[in-house]
């Protein structure tokens, strides 16, 4: 049975992964998560010659049974980065992000090492006997795995919470990002729900327990029914950024630049930035023009949107409080800026000006 659904699983995942890459040519999330189902073709293509290769071919190629092994240690890693792309269309992936592929490079230069200075039959000799040295470096990488399951998932989850935070305090937003939170939850939720279901599989798998081969092969269906989920939604809907793609004629630049005259006059010259009411309709009832041609202005000329450039105003107006009175609680400096909630202000305040109101005031 095992046997069946492992090869179940990659064949049907290599189906979805080619699919993937097609689509993803021009979204890195789709992309992301192509080269996520790639790497999990290949570990799973591997580890089902396990399941199926017979003694001669393991007696001969024995480093094929024992190199793949941290595959495993990308899965996470690139499961995490497909998040984040599908929390912020802005994530891009940089340098700075290579530190989450170390223990997949340390590892893999590890395992290479041990192959080509012990050789294929020191690796046949000792892959399942245990506590030899070679069957302790497979374990480890599986440790290391359910490690990264915790920390990456704790990764997630609080991001995931902080969008929702964000969403919530644009309810009566001016521009609200196009975010489909319950596909979101889905994602994040239902992939901790498989690792943890991957990990209760090990301790019980360690333990020797006979129920152990029925929880794996329940943890491997979930996971199999959860991806085929994504990479099914992924591939039969549009991305977001295409769908709510501007189709508005742009303005000619004289008549952005007059309009953006006109609602910085009303906007910033009478305050209106200080009511927490303040909507999209309102200005455009004061400037007297049609809301998209008001976002179309803001977009192009502040390179914000309105939300942001409303929030923008606030946090100026609220740095010069602080600053001029160093007395005031901050919360009266926040519904004097035009907040009415402290979640609300200290996120917009930490996003323009990278500290907290009071680090601000301090000067830290």
């Amino acid at each position: 049975m095992a046997k069946t659904v492992h090869l179940l699983i990659m064949y049907t995942m290599l189906v979805l992964t080619l699919l993937l890459f097609h689509k993803g040519r021009k979204h890195p999330r789709s992309l992301m998560l192509a080269l996520y189902a790639s790497v999990e073709v290949l570990t799973n293509g591997l580890n089902s010659l396990s399941l199926s290769a017979d003694w001669t071919y393991f007696y001969n190629y024995p480093y094929l049974h024992y190199i793949y092994k941290p595959l495993y240690c990308l899965w996470v890693p690139l499961f995490y980065f497909y998040t984040r792309y599908c929390l912020s269309k802005e994530f891009r992936l940089n340098k700075k992000h290579a530190m989450h592929f170390v223990p997949f490079l340390l590892f893999f230069l590890f395992f290479m090492a041990i192959w080509i200075i012990k050789g294929n039959h020191y690796i046949w000799a000792n892959i399942y006997i245990k506590n030899s040295f070679v069957y302790n470096t497979a374990l480890a990488v599986d440790i290391i795995v359910k490690i990264q399951y915790l920390i990456y998932n704790f990764l997630m989850i609080r991001l995931l919470l902080n969008v929702e935070k964000e969403v919530r305090a644009q309810k009566s937003a001016l521009t609200i990002q196009s975010i489909d939170i319950r596909w979101l939850r889905f994602i994040v939720y239902g992939y901790a729900i498989g690792c943890l279901n991957a990990i209760v599989t090990f301790i019980f798998d360690r333990m020797g327990s006979p129920v152990a081969p029925t929880i794996n092969l329940i943890s491997i269906s979930y996971f199999f029914l959860f991806f085929f989920a994504i990479f099914y939604n992924t591939i039969t809907h549009k991305i977001v950024e295409d769908e709510v793609k501007p189709k508005a004629v742009q303005l000619p630049a004289s008549e952005l630049q007059a309009l953006m005259h006109r609602i910085e006059a009303q906007v910033t010259g009478k305050k209106m930035f200080l009511d927490p009411e303040l909507t999209l309709e309102q200005i455009a009832l004061a400037v007297n023009d049609k809301e998209r041609n008001i976002s179309q202005a803001i977009n192009i000329l502040q390179h914000r949107n309105v939300n942001d450039y409303i929030n923008h105003l606030r946090i100026n107006h609220a740095c010069l409080l602080l600053l001029a009175d160093k007395d005031k609680p901050v919360f009266e400096v926040m519904y004097e800026s035009g907040f009415n909630t402290k979640g609300t202000f200290n996120l917009a305040f930490k996003k323009a000006v990278g500290k907290t109101p009071t680090q601000f005031r301090e000067g830290k």
